[in-house]
């Protein structure tokens, strides 16, 4: 099976790297990338090659230059700023962001639809949150005016055992005669799980053991680099923040089974943008920060010296896209980098640019489910 697809808002590739290790494999090949942002075109090509990627204004793309394409599957990552309920203040179809998205749904796709050059298969992602907005609303009754047949789905990497929490938002459109097996009169549904493949997530803080999947989720600890023979560690938080907000962080040991979302805000903020680590795993976290706050109540300008035996820092650029199966997961082991960062790419850039991708196992998963 050959499938030529475009990506859109493509990012550093996630989707890209999803298509590459789905059962298309060989026979899967973006034809074009597109994306605004100058640093993620930067990186798309180290990986995928300067010819593939191409920095535009997504909501400029025009039908006819498309058609050209001849491309069987669209994949899409629009902006989630507009729908994210980490923004108060997220105006969904009304925000300048979502502009793109919604005329490339509305204007060329039924263009290129009157053309006969529409794709036959369409994979869209998006923060969890999008489907309450009329933004989905729209783009299903457009859909499925166009002869698509639509599935949707809220998934997380928890279900493939990796131990991240990213519930994000699918939809699958596939072009009729083309149907989904085993949704007969759920059309409406948003699934929790691949349907034929397994069951719907439980999260197991909120639900007993017996409800939940039994996935045997991996430990974080194989996920992570070895260990560097120096001090500070290239990754510690600096003590300045710890002493403000490290009450704060959302802080695991390598030994845990989950962490939180990783946000494009990762290491510039401390809430709801993704976890830390504590490498020292035998010393007590709650019982060490308080006395720390009990220390500093007291007038001891010092005190975060306290700390320190925690050995805290951030997670590094490759242990976020091993998280994110951009690489596959350490085993304690070093492995061959096969992602390739530009030399003059920063660390925050990295960081923001991971924060703002996909996870490639799921996208792969839902392709597989796509195309079968």
């Amino acid at each position: 099976m050959t499938v030529n697809a475009l990506e859109f808002y493509s990012g550093i590739g996630g989707l890209h790297r999803a298509l590459a290790q789905s059962v298309i494999s060989g026979g899967g090949h973006v034809v074009r990338a597109f994306d605004w942002d100058q640093a993620a075109c930067r990186v798309y090509a180290a990986n995928h090659g300067p010819d593939v990627v191409q920095k535009v204004d997504i909501g400029a793309l025009q039908a006819a230059d498309l058609a050209e394409l001849h491309a069987d599957l669209w994949l899409l990552s629009p902006s989630c700023q507009p729908y994210t309920v980490l923004n108060p203040l997220a105006k969904g179809a009304e925000d300048p962001r979502a502009k793109s998205f919604i005329r490339l749904t509305e204007d060329v796709l039924p263009d290129l639809v009157k053309m006969g050059k529409h794709p036959q298969r369409l994979l869209v992602e998006n923060v969890a949150g999008f489907e309450t907005s009329s933004t989905r609303e729209r783009l299903l009754v457009n859909l499925r005016s166009m002869g698509y047949t639509t599935l949707e789905l809220l998934i997380t990497p928890l279900q493939f055992g990796i131990p991240n929490s990213r519930l994000r938002y699918y939809l699958l459109a596939r072009t009729s005669p083309l149907s989904f097996a085993g949704i007969s009169g759920q059309e409406d549904r948003v699934w929790r799980h691949i349907p034929g493949r397994g069951s719907d997530w439980f999260d197991t803080r909120t639900h007993s053991a017996e409800e939940g999947s039994g996935i045997d989720i991996t430990e974080v600890r194989n996920y992570l680099d070895d260990e560097p023979h120096v001090e500070p560690h290239p990754h510690a938080i600096p003590e300045k923040v710890l002493e403000k907000w490290g009450r704060l962080f959302d802080i695991v040991l390598p030994s845990a089974r989950r962490t939180c979302c990783f946000t494009r805000g990762y290491t510039k903020l401390v809430e709801r943008a993704g976890s830390v680590l504590q490498m020292d795993e035998e010393l007590d976290t709650t019982q060490t920060f308080d006395t720390f706050l009990e220390t500093q109540r007291a007038g001891d300008e010092d005190a975060v010296r306290l700390l320190r035996p925690l050995r805290l820092r951030y997670f590094s650029p490759t242990e976020l896209l091993r998280l994110f199966a951009f690489l596959p997961p350490s085993l304690g082991g070093d492995l061959a980098d096969h992602f390739i960062w530009p030399e003059d790419i920063s660390i925050k850039t990295k960081y923001k640019l991971i924060g703002n991708s996909v996870n490639v196992r799921v996208v792969t998963e839902l392709i597989n489910y796509l195309v079968q």
